[in-house]
């Protein structure tokens, strides 16, 4: 085997080494050199040497250090007792969950058992899948994830469109137009697809020829490397979209891709959708100045194929899932889809795709019994808007959280809180304290990524990719990983390990001479892979494999021809814009991201301040660093503001996930779209005033 450990010194007091594994804050897996000294992660950098990244870490992986070492750090097991949390043993505390929830098993069924995964879930792939696999023996059909908080209709418009929910991601090394819609790659590092040195990336898409063309309401560090930008109206993506749309089909489609890939039917639907959306008329709902509509049009005939990258910018408002359609759409009429230079599909690595896609619809499943207005959609889970009122009808009796914060993310959050105190029993898995853990019935500390072996396993990337991450340092207190948590709690319950009698059987003869770690865990989890373990344990900066050309999923794979105008979505999108924008005089809520977080993954300390306007501002009688109210019908928060012309006039802004400026109590688990399931979380007219405490 290759030692992680690339030097190493004794001092006078404790050895201190340099350790090469990855970085696993994000889902990029940046390669990376963490310092230690003695049991003290004292720095990250980069690791020069990685052939995929290339020494860049961002400051997120940077901050590493101060991460793994807070004060605040979970150690031991918590267990509330007299209503506060008191320190536990594992035995104790996994005792206690395993019976309390066979119990409530027994009373209420094991629909009665709902677990919830977070932003951070996937980046532990063993804890992941191990949890996972505890669930499906249990038999409980009760689960949720971040996927129906942020972007559901990137699983609802594949399904529809394709037949199979399979997001894309655009072909960065050959596109010669990125268009970017609503994301802001630089301070993300992407979206449906992840990248390191982000900017780096688009600077050589630049050098090479390629434009890259930013459509959002502000001036992100995004835009402000782009050809051009559209800084649109929020809300009116789909305007613009139908457009282009119109356009391609008048003056330059694919004929040739559109034969052999699309349903002809759909093409005259799509054509008939999309006829109204002039330049003149765009210009008026986006409030985009023609030139720049003519601009954009002549880019998009001139590159004939296109790369397309939508963020949470579209997929979290009221007009996400006929952004997401036109989008589709759009790559389809100019040949895009599945196509060198356009958009590309991942075929997998762990597991082929190719040999099996994913089941197409996510929605068969029976709907929340309290909440039949919502379908299932991401890989059939409940929507997370559904969770307090399924927690209020008593369908849901007991929660696991794993690596999330729903207590702080979901749409009205202090109702969510509400429900979570009803509970019979609440765990919750994590590394540092958050909102959820402080309700919890029990809190399981887990290990970090610097304490814990990990396979990154690519599931944001454009290729298949494998890679072994090793650990740097034991884990300190009594903090255990994920997948040792469900390992327990799965014998205690006479269940098969991963839920799967093969997987146990495989797992006993891997353990016949050593105890369950991270190392045999990971293995096992390769042994339908496209490589070996033993393949994979010796690369040592991962195995990038380009197992199929573009091309390989569309037409042949799929299980129908692409429908470019499904009935649904043509349902929705009719009466455009007027059922999905605020009035024009009403100030518009839009989600942004910051550097120091991953979602409600947070790396060091952020105090966010509300963006807007000078003259929305003035006209408020708002000035710089004053602290201002903002508030809808469903509540209030506050935030301190700062003026700027980043930002187009009628439009605020705040990060989601953060306690200082908690933006979920303006929103509302009854303002759903009920194609996706998903409630709105941007786009949201807001009020603002002076706060009475400035």
């Amino acid at each position: 085997m290759i030692s992680p450990t690339v030097s190493s010194a004794t001092g006078a007091g404790s050895a201190s080494r340099v350790v090469q594994t990855a970085c696993r804050i994000c889902a990029v897996g940046c390669g990376v050199l963490v310092d230690i000294d003695g049991t003290t992660v004292t720095r990250v950098t980069g690791d020069p040497e990685d052939p995929v990244t290339k020494g860049y870490t961002c400051s997120k992986g940077r901050a590493g250090p101060e991460f793994h070492h807070a004060s605040d750090r979970l150690y031991t097991p918590l267990v509330r007792r007299h209503g506060r949390l008191v320190e536990t043993g594992w035995d104790e505390a996994l005792d206690d969950i395993a019976a309390r929830t066979a119990a409530l098993v027994a009373e209420h069924g094991s629909g009665s058992i709902a677990n919830y995964v977070g932003t951070g879930g996937p980046l532990d792939p063993a804890g992941y899948a191990m949890a996972h696999g505890f669930f499906r023996s249990l038999g409980s059909s009760q689960n949720y994830s971040a996927l129906s908080i942020d972007c559901s209709g990137k699983y609802l418009v594949p399904q529809l469109v394709s037949g199979v929910q399979m997001m894309f991601q655009p072909d960065l090394e050959r596109t010669t137009l990125l268009l970017a819609i609503g994301v802001n790659t630089v301070v993300s590092h992407g979206h449906g697809l992840m990248m390191a040195n982000p900017l780096v990336h688009l600077r050589n898409l630049r050098e090479r020829g390629a434009k890259l063309i930013v459509v959002d309401p502000r001036v992100s560090e995004t835009a402000r490397h782009s050809d051009l930008h559209v800084a649109l109206r929020p809300g009116t993506d789909p305007a613009l979209l139908a457009f282009l749309v119109r356009s391609v089909l008048l003056e330059r489609p694919d004929r040739a891709y559109l034969d052999a890939c699309v349903d002809r039917e759909s093409i005259q639907r799509l054509r008939t959708v999309v006829e109204p959306f002039t330049s003149g008329l765009t210009s008026e709902i986006c409030t985009v100045p023609v030139g720049t509509l003519d601009q954009l049009r002549a880019a998009v005939l001139d590159a004939g194929r296109l790369g397309i990258e939508t963020g949470t910018g579209t997929t979290m408002n009221r007009s996400a899932n006929v952004t997401e359609w036109l989008v589709w759409a759009l790559s389809a009429v100019t040949g895009s889809l599945d196509r060198a230079g356009g958009s590309t599909f991942n075929p997998g690595f762990l597991r082929p795709l190719e040999e099996a896609l994913p089941a197409g619809r996510g929605d068969l499943g029976p709907r929340p019994r309290s909440r039949p207005d919502l379908p299932r959609i991401v890989n059939g889970e409940m929507p997370c808007a559904a969770l307090a009122d399924e927690i209020e009808a008593g369908e849901v009796k007991a929660l696991f959280v794993r690596v999330g914060n729903p207590a702080m993310t979901f749409p009205d959050n202090e109702r969510l809180r509400r429900a979570l105190r009803l509970l019979d029993l609440l765990v919750v898995i994590d590394v540092h304290p958050t909102e959820t853990t402080r309700l919890a019935s029990h809190v399981l500390p887990m290990t970090d990524h610097f304490e814990r072996a990990d396979l990154l396993t690519g599931y944001l990337q454009a290729r298949p990719f494998m890679r072994f991450a090793p650990a740097t340092v034991a884990p300190s207190g009594q903090r255990r990983q994920q997948w040792w948590m469900f390992a327990e709690l799965s014998r205690r319950l006479a269940m098969p390990l991963f839920g799967s009698a093969r997987r146990q059987a495989e797992l006993d003869a891997l353990t016949t001479a050593q105890p369950l770690d991270d190392e045999i865990i990971a293995r096992s989890m390769l042994s339908h892979a496209r490589h070996s373990w033993e393949e994979v344990r010796a690369s040592p900066y991962g195995m990038a494999v380009d197992p199929l050309p573009p091309g390989w999923m569309i037409p042949g794979r799929l299980p129908q021809l692409l429908d470019l105008a499904p009935t649904e979505l043509v349902e929705q999108f009719t009466g455009f814009p007027h059922r999905f924008l605020p009035a024009s005089d009403q100030l518009v809520m839009i989600n942004r991201r910051t550097a120091e977080s991953y979602n409600s993954f947070a790396i060091r300390s952020v105090h966010p301040a509300l963006w807007i306007h000078p003259e929305d501002a003035r006209a408020r009688g708002l000035v710089d660093g004053d602290t201002a109210r903002i508030a809808t019908a469903t509540g209030s928060c506050s935030a301190v503001v700062q003026l700027t012309e980043r930002i187009r006039a009628g439009v605020v802004s705040l990060p989601h996930s953060m306690a200082s400026a908690d933006v979920n109590q303006l929103t509302s688990s009854t303002d759903i779209d009920h194609l996706n399931g998903m409630p709105i979380l941007s786009g949201f007219p807001v009020t603002v005033s002076p706060s009475v405490d400035r």
